[in-house]
C-alpha cells in the first residue's frame, strides 16, 4: 500500500504541473482550474492546441511538455490540455481551440469517431489537424504506432526470456496488461500474444486487466500475483503498466528478481533505470519515447504550417531495450549515464 500512496503522490505532482498549461475553464487530470499556458511560449508567429485523451499518462505528459517547449523554438504558441477521457469534452476543446483561431491542432482521441465533425470543421476554417496514436477520419497528418508489430517485439522478447530460463516442458503462467478501450491497442495487445504462443507455446495466459497508469501497474501486478502465485512473467502495453507492474511485483512479495520477468512498451526513464537496475522489468519497447514523439509532433506541424509536403500517415520506430543496450539507450536519449 505503501507503493500505491508513493505512485498515487507522483501523479498528483504531476497533475499539478500540467494544469499551468491548460486553457481557461479546463482541468488536469487533477482537477485543479488553470489560467492558461506557461510563459515559454506566448510569443510564436503560430498558435496551435494540443489535446489528449488522458495527460496521466507519464509518456504522454512527457510529450506535451516537450511539445511546448520545442515548440518555442519553431516560433509556435503551443497550449495543451487534457480530455481526462471524456470524448465530449474533447470535443469541446476542439471548438475552443476553433474559436481561438488556432493555426493547427495535435489530437490524441479519447474516441477517433466522436472527432469526425469536429476535426472536419476545424480542416474547413484553415486549421491543420495532425493525429496521435489513434487513426482520425479528417486530418493533414498523422504520427501512429505499428500496433501489431510493436506488441509482436514485446511478446517476442518476452518469449525469448522464457525460453532461456525456463524448459520447455515446464507450462510458464503469465499475465496481459491491455487497454481494450482502444482499437490499436487491442491490436497491440494480440501482437504480444500471437508472439508469446508462436515462440513459447509452453506459455499459458492466466489473468489479464486493463492499465494505462503506473497505478493501475502496481494494482494488477498485485492483484494477478495473489490469484496466481506461480505467474512468472507479465507482459504490458505501456510504460505506465510497466513501471506500476514492476513495483507490483515487488510489493507482492517477489524477491528473485531473476526468475521473473516483466515486459513493457514505450522505454520510458523509469523503465530503463528498472532494467539496469536489475529490477523485474527485463525490457521494453522503444517507439522513440514521449520526448522524441513531441519533437516529431512538432517538427509535421511546422512542416504543414509552412505549406511543405508531408506524408499523410507516419509511423514510430520500433526497438527492443534491454540489458544489453539500456545504459546506452538512457545516457543517449535522457542525457545521463
Amino acid at each position: 500500500m505503501k507503493k500505491i500512496a508513493i505512485l498515487a503522490a507522483s501523479a498528483v505532482a504531476l497533475a499539478l504541473t500540467l494544469s499551468g498549461c491548460s486553457m481557461p475553464g479546463e482541468t488536469t487530470g487533477s482537477g485543479a482550474s488553470s489560467t492558461g499556458g506557461s510563459d515559454a511560449a506566448k510569443d510564436g508567429a503560430y498558435t496551435v492546441g494540443v489535446t489528449f485523451s488522458d495527460l496521466s499518462n507519464p509518456v504522454w505528459a512527457e510529450l506535451v511538455q516537450e511539445a511546448q517547449t520545442y515548440g518555442a523554438t519553431k516560433d509556435m504558441t503551443v497550449t495543451y490540455v487534457d480530455a481526462a477521457n471524456d470524448a465530449a469534452k474533447q470535443v469541446s476543446q476542439i471548438e475552443n481551440f476553433i474559436q481561438q483561431g488556432v493555426d493547427a491542432v495535435i489530437i490524441c482521441a479519447v474516441e477517433s469517431n466522436a472527432l469526425a465533425d469536429v476535426t472536419k470543421k476545424a480542416q474547413d476554417a484553415g486549421i491543420k489537424v495532425v493525429g496521435y496514436t489513434q487513426v482520425l477520419t479528417n486530418y493533414d497528418a498523422q504520427y501512429l504506432v505499428d500496433a501489431y508489430n510493436t506488441g509482436y517485439a514485446n511478446g517476442e522478447a518476452a518469449a525469448k526470456w522464457i525460453n532461456a530460463n525456463f524448459d520447455k516442458s515446464e507450462t510458464v503462467e503469465w499475465g496481459l496488461m491491455d487497454l481494450p478501450r482502444f482499437p490499436e491497442i487491442i491490436d497491440r495487445a494480440n501482437g504480444i500474444k500471437e508472439a508469446i504462443a508462436e515462440l513459447a507455446p509452453n506459455a499459458k495466459l492466466v489473468a489479464t486487466a486493463p492499465a494505462l497508469t503506473a497505478e493501475d501497474g502496481v494494482a494488477n501486478a498485485e492483484n494477478f500475483l495473489q490469484a496466481n502465485p506461480n505467474m512468472k512473467v507479465i507482459a504490458t502495453i505501456g510504460g505506465g503498466g510497466a513501471v506500476g507492474g514492476n513495483e507490483g511485483v515487488k510489493s507482492a512479495g517477489v524477491t528473485d528478481f531473476s526468475t521473473f520477468g516483466l515486459f513493457g512498451i514505450d522505454a520510458t526513464e523509469n523503465e530503463i533505470q528498472n532494467i539496469i537496475n536489475g529490477d523485474p522489468e527485463k525490457s521494453t519497447v522503444s517507439l522513440g519515447g514521449g520526448k522524441a514523439h513531441g519533437d516529431a509532433l512538432i517538427d509535421i506541424t511546422a512542416d504543414l504550417l509552412a505549406g511543405k509536403t508531408v506524408e499523410k500517415d507516419q509511423y514510430m520506430p520500433i526497438t527492443v531495450i534491454d540489458k544489453s543496450n539500456a545504459e546506452e539507450y538512457y545516457a543517449e536519449v535522457f542525457g545521463k549515464k
